[in-house]
């Protein structure tokens, strides 16, 4: 998964494309749509406002050329309210069968996770290295955009299965 996360937007616009595609011109249900993101979360965690949403790609471009601090804001206060998919979702993060997880011994704390991520950025009780902190993949309000284990120099961030970690 981390190979495909230089071509994140254009994931989120091709599903983003395809889900309005599908509730507009075929008459999808919504509550098909609410049902497999639902799904979705029980797997993967909330991935689908950062990697599917119409809403959420269109949100990241309108903030784009706001400064790092004002886009963090928006993007935790959009993604903490959003829609009811992410509330489904947000709640799965804690219990999702895949996460994004930190290798304690590999990580050398360089911080580069935590400078990256709008919810640590956001919400001082959350670090991916900080042993004291919670970890931000497991918050309500992460997108699993994955800029965490994109910049992680070590690799020490990664996503992966939590089977029987519950």
């Amino acid at each position: 998964m981390s190979k495909l996360i230089p071509y994140r937007q254009w994931i989120q616009l091709f599903f983003g494309f395809i889900t309005v595609t599908a509730i507009f011109t075929f008459n999808i249900s919504l509550w098909l749509i609410f049902g497999l993101a639902s799904v979705l979360g029980v797997i993967m965690g909330k991935t689908f406002c950062k990697w599917m949403c119409p809403m959420g790609f269109i949100m990241e471009r309108m903030t784009k050329g706001m400064s790092a601090d004002q886009s963090a804001q928006h993007m935790y206060n959009y993604y903490k309210v959003g829609c009811p998919i992410s509330w489904a979702q947000g709640f799965f993060n804690k219990y999702s069968l895949f996460k994004i997880q930190t290798a304690k011994n590999s990580c050398t704390s360089c911080g580069l996770c935590d400078k990256t991520c709008y919810i640590t950025k956001m919400d001082k009780n959350y670090s991916f290295y900080k042993a004291q902190k919670s970890t931000p993949s497991e918050a309500f309000n992460c997108s699993k955009c994955l800029k965490c284990v994109e910049v992680c120099p070590t690799n020490s961030i990664e996503i992966k299965s939590s089977f029987g970690s519950h």
